[in-house]
């Protein structure tokens, strides 16, 4: 069963316009699922994880309603045909 991953509407320039990505194949965490991503949407990666692969500080991933950064960030097992989120946070005055 494939994941979906929903990307704001912000990084849509760097998926070549897509907000909904399905992804099927072997995958347990939320880093596998990106891993599978950055295979189809390199220009997101950078966008997404700092160069030590640890999720920016203003990007926030939500599984299950949950903040990844609270949860196990990209160790945090999922479910088949689970649902993330990937969104910039957004400030500003």
């Amino acid at each position: 069963m494939p994941t979906t991953v929903f990307l704001s509407g912000h990084l849509k320039e760097f998926s070549g316009g897509l907000t909904e990505l399905d992804l099927s194949g072997p995958h347990s965490t939320i880093g596998d699922v990106l891993e599978q991503l950055w295979a189809s949407q390199p220009a997101l990666r950078d966008r997404v994880l700092t160069d030590q692969s640890e999720i920016r500080e203003h990007v926030n991933i939500f599984y299950l309603g949950r903040d990844a950064k609270r949860l196990d960030g990209l160790n945090t097992v999922i479910e088949p045909g689970g649902e993330i989120h990937i969104f910039n946070a957004v400030s500003g005055g």
